[in-house]
């Protein structure tokens, strides 16, 4: 069959925009690339869009100066002071470790036998004990009275309360009874 020059161009016309509206021949790595981000897409929007909310690479100086002003306007919590009792115990093991009482100079063996020691010894420093003798209990003591300073005559001294109380044996009895008396109602 002959075509005419008529139908050719016709032809022509209807390859040309078949060939426009079909899309270009992709390579096969560009197939493979656009099915790895079809597959991707949806399993990393999530992530895609928290990481596109993150904030943005802040300078430097624009930092320093972010810090300076926080620092300025935001009060900082104040260390809590060390009270007169914890100095002392401080300063007890100090010369504890210092001495070879408790294990070699410089370390100490049984550091629990030697705080409960040091401990009870500022607490007699505190309550105006005497001091000991001789030994490096006796250097913790009067580090601990210079440290502590006198005791004045009229101070409230802290211990156990006095009297029947919840979790003595008389006190929970004497609970028990003031129980029973009004639960008879």
């Amino acid at each position: 069959m002959v075509l005419s020059k008529a139908d050719k161009e016709e032809f022509a016309a209807m390859l040309q925009a078949f060939s426009e509206t079909r899309p270009t021949p992709m390579r096969p790595e560009d197939m493979l690339l656009r099915a790895a981000i079809d597959y991707a897409t949806p399993r990393v929007a999530a992530g895609a869009q928290s990481f596109s909310e993150m904030p943005r690479f802040v300078p430097f100086p624009e930092q320093v100066v972010g810090a300076a002003i926080e620092t300025a306007l935001v009060p900082s919590r104040r260390k809590k002071a060390m009270t007169k009792f914890n100095k002392a115990v401080k300063e007890g093991m100090k010369i504890v470790r210092s001495s070879s009482s408790y294990g070699k100079k410089g370390t100490i063996s049984n550091s629990k036998k030697a705080f409960a020691a040091v401990t009870k010894t500022v607490s007699k420093a505190r309550k105006g004990a005497k001091l000991p003798k001789k030994g490096v209990l006796r250097r913790v003591q009067s580090k601990a009275k210079g440290i502590l300073g006198k005791i004045k005559k009229g101070a409230k001294k802290r211990g156990p309360p006095r009297g029947p109380t919840r979790r003595s044996p008389v006190g929970a009895y004497i609970g028990r009874k003031y129980r029973e008396t009004f639960d008879r109602d």
